[in-house]
């Protein structure tokens, strides 16, 4: 058993497994899509594969809200299954590629028995660790059944149908295994099995529920489950597994969408206006700490190159360096913690931290984030922190707020994560649509209106601007999230999340725009971007992530003088 627990995986098996995560992704964010728009009918009006049918026609005939209607038409497009045309000034067209034609023939049913789940798999921790799974237990047992028996798909000859059979078992295995993968690993179960085999009968969970979804990740080749005795199993990871379970927070962010893509049809063809918050404040369509603990997971991947940046600043000399760091939009606080740690252990300002401190601020608009961001501040032992309210839209606000703390926000470093694409829209003022032309292949809505390109790129570069004046003393650095062109994304499905990314933003009214787009935006705003500290994941045409260190001097090597 221990050689299959620590057994070496190569960089092909892992491509693997990142490639069946991403298709997992995909499903939780197009099953109910596709449901949705098989539901109403949408696909009565596309005729044969390679027909092309006007935006506008089908929002007209299904009475669908513009902005939702195109992302769900861009979502299919990026996997492979619409044909997406645009022009500049002009609705786009769409037509049924020859997997979309087998897809839209074959998925919407079965999706609709796994959405059958989606209500009871928001809960799922609830259920697997509470006082009881028995409303669970009888729909998850029929479809993990399901599921190892493939959902009834079969090989084909067809090259074609095959392929779009493999598509949908993995869309329809991630409605199950997303929110398993979560489950177990914000309990910290995947985190014992990493170490060694665990005695089924020893893990804190309800066991039928556990058990099946032990059965179900078995299945997919992750766990192994050894008889030892009666009624009696030892539970281990596979070499696959164990690094899926490394890779578990990249569930996180996609499944904690769950609450939206229930509402989905709603969003689509119904009120796009629901409550987004309840009366207290708790947001209602994402689950947000299980958003922070995804999202924070994935700062590590970027941390060695925010090094670099981090060691450059705090080894300058005492009088050219920041008082602190300001995140905006500091989430659960891991970013500066991990921020904190890289400069007192690898800069000249760590060894002087007891006369010279570094002050950090954390800022965000969600409550549960800033109770979290405390907490991960006060574990860490720093001395000197500050977490306050905080809208990105408003850095006069941030300005003030910090001045209320006797600090001014031109002597701090500024970093976001994640953060440029979550602003909330501002329409901009006085703007003509069609005065700029559009680059982007986006989908963009606002509570379902739709946002041009031309009309979202303005936005975002008067959004850069606002902060140019802010940041200009020492700095901002950037971590951001991109989308790809539709058809780039359908043919490297294996190799990208953007399917999921540009589900879970584009129904919750976040605007990706393509990496080149954004630096273009940067460059109109008055920033520069540090050329050796400049950074993309993957390092390819389909890079979804960049780092950035931007300043407003005249030379990137000056910023702080």
């Amino acid at each position: 058993m221990a050689a299959v627990t620590t057994s070496f995986i190569g960089e092909e098996e892992k491509a693997q497994v990142r490639a069946v995560v991403f298709g997992h992704l995909a499903g939780v964010v197009l099953a109910p899509t596709v449901k949705a728009l098989w539901d109403r009918r949408v696909f009565d009006l596309f005729g044969s594969a390679g027909e092309w049918v006007d935006f506008d026609r089908v929002a007209q005939e299904t009475r669908a809200n513009r902005g939702y209607l195109r992302v769900a038409l861009r979502l299919l497009s990026s996997c492979g299954w619409l044909k997406q045309q645009v022009e500049s000034g002009h609705a786009p067209r769409y037509a049924l590629t020859a997997e979309g034609r087998v897809a839209v023939n074959t998925a919407p049913l079965l999706y609709g028995e796994a959405l059958s789940f989606v209500a009871k798999a928001v809960f799922l921790e609830d259920f697997l660790f509470g006082a009881s799974d028995r409303p669970v237990l009888p729909s998850l047992q029929e479809l993990v059944r399901r599921s190892k028996e493939g959902w009834g798909l079969q090989p084909d000859a067809n090259p074609v149908v095959s392929r779009v059979r493999n598509q949908i078992r993995e869309h329809l295995d991630g409605m199950l295994i997303g929110p398993a993968m979560v489950a177990l690993a914000r309990a910290e179960i995947l985190a014992q099995l990493e170490q060694r085999p665990v005695d089924l009968n020893a893990i804190a969970a309800n066991r039928a529920s556990l058990t099946c979804i032990l059965d179900l990740l078995a299945a997919q080749g992750w766990v192994a489950l050894e008889p030892i005795a009666r009624d009696k199993h030892l539970v281990s990871l596979t070499a696959c597994g164990r690094y899926a379970a490394q890779i578990a927070t990249s569930y996180g962010v996609t499944v904690s969408y769950l609450p939206l893509f229930d509402n989905v049809s709603t969003l689509l063809f119904g009120n796009s206006r629901i409550p987004r918050m309840d009366e207290s404040g708790v947001e209602l369509l994402v689950n947000r700490g299980m958003n922070v603990w995804g999202s924070g997971g994935a700062h590590r991947t970027y941390f060695k190159k925010v090094d670099e940046i981090i060691v450059e600043i705090f080894n300058r000399p005492l009088n050219l360096q920041p008082r602190g760091i300001c995140d905006m939009g500091c989430g659960d606080g891991s970013f500066l913690e991990h921020l904190y740690s890289a400069v007192k252990n690898k800069t000249e300002r760590g060894k002087v931290l007891d006369k010279h401190p570094l002050i950090l601020v954390g800022a965000d608009f969600n409550k549960v984030a800033r109770r979290v961001a405390k907490q991960t501040l006060r574990k860490a032992g720093i001395a000197v922190y500050h977490v306050i309210p905080g809208d990105i839209n408003r850095p006069a606000q941030l300005a003030s707020d910090l001045e209320e703390l006797d600090l001014d926000v031109h002597d701090l470093l500024h970093v976001r994560s994640f953060l440029d694409h979550n602003r909330p829209y501002i329409p901009p003022a006085n703007y003509a649509r069609g005065t700029r032309i559009g680059k982007s292949s986006g989908a963009f809505a606002h509570l379902g209106e739709e946002i041009s390109c031309d009309e979202l790129e303005e936005n975002l570069t008067r959004h850069l601007r606002r902060w140019a004046p802010y940041v200009g003393r020492f700095g901002l650095l950037v971590l951001e999230l991109h989308t790809l062109p539709p058809e780039v994304a359908a043919a490297n499905l294996s190799k990208t999340p953007a399917v999921a990314y540009d589900g879970t933003h584009g129904f919750s009214d976040q605007y990706l725009v393509e990496l080149p787009i954004f630096l273009d935006a940067v460059k109109e705003a008055g920033l520069k971007a540090d050329p050796r500290f400049q950074a993309k994941f993957p390092p390819s045409e389909l890079a979804t992530v960049s780092i950035n260190f931007f300043t407003t001097a005249g030379d990137p090597f000056d910023a702080g003088l």
